[in-house]
């Protein structure tokens, strides 16, 4: 195996963030007035996501559209106060309003936006987590999950994430 650092792009709404109630929507206005929109991470999901850093050491690209609403130390500071370890370094670029333009394009536009990434920095070991399918553009690098109420704590994510970085 080489040396080379593993990249995880990294959806938030269905991956991370997943519950959703007036106390913890309301406490986040608190702590975060410019997320009003946003709600804390899952406890559990956060968890999981931890596991796989400690084990892969990564760097986390944010691929979420979060990134057109919020920059990137507002995100870390948001990413601190839910208890993840690791900060994001970077985002992908943003193609939407550019090439796509459509809902029926948005998982084309991500996928792009993240194989956009994966070639101008010629990354080698990667993966992609999403509860879009990007399976049609992003066959051999991404883990789905579908499950907007279980999101990366999903009963065989942890392990299908770990043996793409791993492998």
């Amino acid at each position: 195996m080489t040396d080379i650092k593993p990249y995880i792009f990294l959806d938030i709404d269905g991956v991370l963030s997943l519950d959703f109630d007036e106390y913890t929507y309301s406490n986040t206005k608190k702590w975060f007035p410019k997320m009003i929109a946003r709600c804390p991470f899952n406890k559990k999901a956060v968890k999981k996501f931890n596991e796989i850093c400690a084990k892969v050491d990564p760097v986390i690209i944010l691929s979420s559209d979060w990134k057109d609403h919020y920059d990137i130390v507002l995100m870390n500071e948001f990413f601190e106060w839910n208890g993840i370890t690791h900060p994001i370094t970077d985002y992908t670029i943003s193609l939407w309003g550019d090439r796509f333009f459509n809902l029926q394009e948005l998982e084309e536009c991500r996928s792009a936006e993240i194989n956009a990434f994966v070639s101008q920095y010629d990354i080698e070991r990667w993966v992609a987590i999403d509860d879009l399918d990007l399976s049609p553009w992003i066959p051999n690098n991404f883990v789905h999950t579908p499950k907007s109420n279980e999101g990366i704590k999903q009963s065989g994510v942890k392990e299908k994430i770990l043996h793409i970085l791993l492998n």
